[in-house]
């Protein structure tokens, strides 16, 4: 299952990171472009989450992961965690 997920998701992110580049390049002001997740979860859901963890140094990472990091990689990154997963638990 992690693995089908792992795949998943990397196909995924390397679509939206193919869509983003041909849009960027196109000068084409699409949704693909500068897609964020603070776009998706909207600003006060975004600052929610980071005013959420007390520790600066995890407000900072997470302002910069919700803020600065392009969907795409976000979710490319999720698929090699799950891949990452999938090979060390067996599946019943």
């Amino acid at each position: 299952m992690f693995s089908k997920l792992g795949i998943y998701s990397l196909l995924g992110g390397l679509f939206m990171g193919l869509f983003s580049g041909i849009s960027q390049f196109m000068n084409a002001k699409t949704i693909w472009v500068n897609l964020t997740l603070s776009k998706l979860l909207g600003e006060d859901k975004t600052e929610g989450i980071i005013e959420s963890f007390s520790s600066e140094s995890v407000q900072n990472t997470l302002d910069t992961i919700l803020y600065d990091w392009p969907l795409f990689l976000i979710v490319v990154g999720l698929g090699l965690v799950f891949l990452v997963i999938s090979m060390f638990v067996k599946e019943h």
